[in-house]
């Protein structure tokens, strides 16, 4: 099988969404991440976690804690610290909106899949099958 980093994001995306709606958070996250690290930094950076990112330098915590904006995904890869942890539906929200968000700054586009569970997702232009 012949793939590119676009087809594999997307297709990880979807898989993420089908995940995300049974209720496997863990599949989720995991498949957002991978999403997240398939797609190339667009030339306008202005995905999700790059704001976040640039929000973050802009106004350090007052207590001098670095925010983990990463923890449920290298948990899930690393294993590190507890044996387990509570993963909140926010938190998979927040995954996916971040791998969307990245692979539409990269892309131009979304996909339907992507515009169903946001309605931003969506891009006046020709949509993604």
């Amino acid at each position: 099988m012949k793939t590119s980093k676009r087809i594999a994001a997307r297709r990880q995306i979807h898989a993420a969404i089908k995940h995300y709606r049974s209720g496997e958070f863990e599949c989720a996250i995991t498949l957002c991440s991978a999403a997240e690290g398939q797609t190339p930094e667009p030339e306008h950076p202005e995905h999700l976690f790059q704001l976040l990112r640039q929000a973050a330098d802009a106004k350090p915590s007052p207590d001098g804690e670095k925010d983990d904006f990463n923890f449920a995904a290298n948990w899930l890869k690393h294993g590190w610290g507890n044996d387990e942890v509570d993963i909140d539906e926010t938190v998979v929200v927040f995954w996916l909106s971040r791998a969307i968000s990245k692979y539409r700054a990269a892309y131009g586009t979304g996909t339907s899949e992507m515009a169903d569970l946001f309605s931003w997702a969506a891009d006046s232009g020709v949509q993604e099958s």
